[in-house]
């Protein structure tokens, strides 16, 4: 089955979106996280060895997707940059992010990465930032239903 480009496109924005967050940092955030073995600015053929060959992979708005559906993890990359410019975490199982995975609750993300650099959408956005980096979690019904890890531009 194929996934339609809206969602990627959506996914796309908030890429581009996120890259440009204020720069908050504090000092338990100056490395960017990990997940799954595989992190910021690493190249396609690291990712592969990581994560192996992605299962659904997208082109939309000068950024590439790789999507491991069975792991809940989607890698992005831009077309004008070289490395992984972004990860996307949907499943508990996918890992960790500074301590935090899906399906936390939203309360216990600011133990472990602080307090929030921006709130979007009356909450359902938390943005966190690093140095050149951004996390953001979102938040449904209480908890992190998803994670997004952006390089700064």
């Amino acid at each position: 089955m194929r996934v339609p480009i809206v969602r990627y496109t959506g996914l796309a924005l908030s890429a581009l979106f996120l890259s440009g967050v204020p720069k908050a940092t504090r000092s338990a955030q100056g490395k960017p996280p990990a997940v799954a073995g595989i992190s910021l600015g690493m190249s396609a053929a690291e990712v592969r060895v990581a994560l192996g060959g992605p299962e659904v992979q997208q082109t939309s708005l000068g950024m590439r997707f790789w999507e491991y559906r069975a792991r809940g993890i989607t890698v992005i990359w831009r077309d004008d940059a070289p490395g992984a410019h972004g990860i996307v975490v949907s499943k508990h199982t996918a890992g960790e992010m500074n301590g935090v995975r899906v399906g936390d609750a939203a309360r216990s993300i600011s133990s472990h990465w602080g307090p929030p650099a921006r709130v979007r959408q009356s909450g359902r956005f938390l943005d966190f930032s690093g140095n050149g980096w951004t996390l953001s979690a979102e938040i449904a019904g209480g908890r992190a239903v998803e994670i997004t890890l952006l390089a700064a531009r």
